[in-house]
């Protein structure tokens, strides 16, 4: 009976969705969950990786510019400096270790690990040893040999980030004006270890870090005339210049693409 007087009463039933209808609803979002869910978990790795990297870069160049203002020198006119130290000639091991000092807020858990450069046939275990792994280049395939990064052992701050310094400014490499070469590994032991990912090369120079792309610092390590050429997927040797297209977000096959969205699969 409708309360409000006269009339009929009114059919208060409502109709609801069959069963039938609920799972084929049901199986349409799980449709599109599956073709866009990858995608989504996809971007937001690369997107991690990105700011991890960012940081990274941050960090070295704050570092740098730290251990300028307190020794008076760059990092690249300390790698040249052949005075002993202990008792010993500098190595890339104590070059890195006096670097890493001037990480700020990190100082408190960085871990030196044992492992030694990989050049030395006596010495086991190397630093990839220590590790538990070798980073691999762009293409998948372990790097046998020539890592750019080889002369120190690990670094990891307690942040997780791993470094390795590479050959000092002695010998055949002292009259060059920047150098040496670090490598990070921006999330530490976490996948996927691969150069161009969350492996990276730079260098010092000119009191800063900047990314190492090969052609304009002939004849330090290796001479890469074209850097698109050492990051790449074909590459079977270590992903050398990748640092510098993830720095300005350029595709190295595509400068109108995106290093991070389109270029990393």
């Amino acid at each position: 009976m409708d309360l409000r007087g006269g009339g009929q009463p009114r059919n208060l039933s409502v109709k609801g969705f069959t069963l039938a209808e609920v799972l084929i609803t049901l199986g349409i979002i799980g449709i599109v969950a599956a073709m866009t869910l990858p995608t989504l978990v996809t971007n937001h790795r690369k997107k991690v990786l990105q700011t991890q990297f960012l940081k990274t870069y941050s960090d070295l160049n704050n570092a740098a510019i730290l251990f300028k203002a307190k020794e008076n020198v760059t990092v690249t006119e300390y790698a040249r400096d052949t005075h002993p130290v202990d008792g010993n000639i500098f190595d890339s091991t104590s070059v890195l270790k006096k670097f890493m000092s001037y990480f700020i807020g990190d100082k408190a858990g960085t871990k030196y690990m044992s492992g030694t450069d990989d050049d030395d046939a006596t010495a086991a275990p190397n630093w990839e040893d220590e590790l538990g792994f070798t980073p691999k280049a762009l293409s998948g395939v372990t790097i046998k040999s020539g890592n750019p990064c080889d002369e120190s052992v690990p670094v990891q701050e307690i942040s997780g980030r791993i470094y390795v310094m590479d050959n000092l400014l002695t010998d055949r490499y002292a009259t060059l004006d920047y150098g040496p070469k670090i490598c990070v590994d921006i999330n530490g032991k976490k996948g996927p270890n691969i150069y161009g990912y969350d492996w990276f090369v730079f260098v010092f120079k000119d009191g800063v870090v900047k990314p190492y792309i090969g052609s304009s610092e002939v004849g330090y390590g290796e001479d890469l005339d074209d850097p698109s050429k050492f990051c790449n997927y074909t590459t079977t040797r270590s992903t050398y210049t990748c640092a510098y297209y993830a720095i300005t977000d350029t595709s190295p096959l595509d400068p109108s693409k995106s290093y991070w969205k389109d270029f990393l699969k």
